[in-house]
């Protein structure tokens, strides 16, 4: 699932609104509820740049979007750091490399090279159950998603990502959720197969903001660190709660990607370097509530922030995170059908 960070040397980096002498608009690609609109207006405040922002709620549907030529429509994409890498070598993004040095020393440099050349750390987070605390009791297994007590039955909501999706069935089987093992994978379809029936739906709940009669007959879903914050905000007297199940989870990387689309914009590298600035990229983590990269930018937040165990999961929960891999072809040809297959 998700922010920004830090700044330019300063003989390269901001540029007054003055100096650019018009009001320019940046479109960006992302997930809904993954910006502050705070930053935003700072952003048209200071340099006179609108940031204006599309959203997508599959990344398949993303992923088609930049490997067309709708991909013109937009500057900046928010990208998971493997699919990055993988579209990077179709020369989909501009370099960052002499941005990212500029800002390296704020940032942890694993995510640093998570994302590569190619995008600037943005969010980390875990994968794990968001559940109503007053309807349901507190999950501790994979189990209460995949293969649900009867009184859960229709009340689901399965977000059907062929990397998510898979790996969630394979770690409730006691497999690594990136194998890329044929019959370990046919096990996973054989579990996602039988928990079909029990699904409300099979879209990222976050989706379903704007549509709460739909939210309301949900109450277990696969989602991600900070996702509560998004709908406790939404549904004031709601109490959903996030967990990582026992089996383990996965450790996601976003990042912000330039496209390549000619010539890399300055109000681009503006807009970017001003999203990464400690005291901006604080503000927008805590107002989307979200784990940030920039080990400067969480210096500046508030004590609450920095110690939700939902953003900084513990050291035990670590030790069963597996970070993002890049899967060989046969086996991401695999997932892909199985999620055709069960759509």
């Amino acid at each position: 699932m998700k922010i920004f960070y830090i700044s330019l040397l300063a003989s390269t980096s901001f540029i007054t609104g003055s100096a650019f002498g018009q009001h320019h608009d940046i479109y960006i690609y992302n997930w809904d509820a993954f910006l502050s609109e705070r930053v935003v207006e700072q952003l048209l405040d200071t340099y006179d740049i609108s940031l204006k922002q599309q959203y997508f709620s599959d990344e398949s549907i993303r992923d088609e979007v930049l490997l067309s030529e709708r991909r013109s429509a937009f500057e900046l994409v928010i990208v998971e750091s493997v699919k990055l890498k993988a579209l990077a070598k179709q020369k989909l993004f501009h370099n960052l490399r002499d941005l990212q040095d500029s800002i390296a020393g704020h940032l942890d440099q694993r995510w640093v090279e998570g994302c590569g050349e190619y995008g600037i750390p943005y969010a980390w987070g875990t994968s794990g159950i968001l559940y109503r605390s007053d309807k349901v009791a507190e999950p501790q297994s994979w189990k209460a998603l995949l293969a649900p007590e009867p009184e859960n039955s229709g009340k689901i909501s399965m977000y059907y990502d062929p990397t998510d999706l898979v790996g969630a069935a394979l770690l409730m089987n006691q497999f690594a959720p990136f194998t890329n093992n044929e019959q370990e994978l046919r096990v996973a379809y054989k579990t996602l197969k039988e928990q079909k029936p029990h699904l409300e739906s099979n879209e990222y709940i976050l989706d379903y903001l704007n549509h709460p009669e739909r939210l309301s007959n949900i109450n277990l879903a696969y989602g991600y660190s900070g996702d509560t914050y998004v709908l406790n905000d939404l549904e004031p007297e709601s109490t959903w709660a996030y967990i990582v199940p026992q089996e383990g989870t996965t450790l996601w990387l976003e990042c912000i990607a330039a496209i390549n689309n000619g010539e890399l914009s300055t109000q681009s590298v503006t807009a970017i370097s001003f999203l990464s600035q400690p005291n901006i990229a604080a503000q927008n983590a805590m107002d989307a509530w979200f784990a940030t990269p920039s080990t400067k930018a969480k210096e500046l937040t508030s004590q609450e922030y920095q110690n939700d165990p939902e953003l900084f999961p513990s050291n035990e929960v670590l030790d069963r995170s597996y970070l993002y891999q890049q899967l060989e072809p046969s086996s991401l040809q695999i997932r892909n059908r199985i999620v055709d297959s069960l759509r």
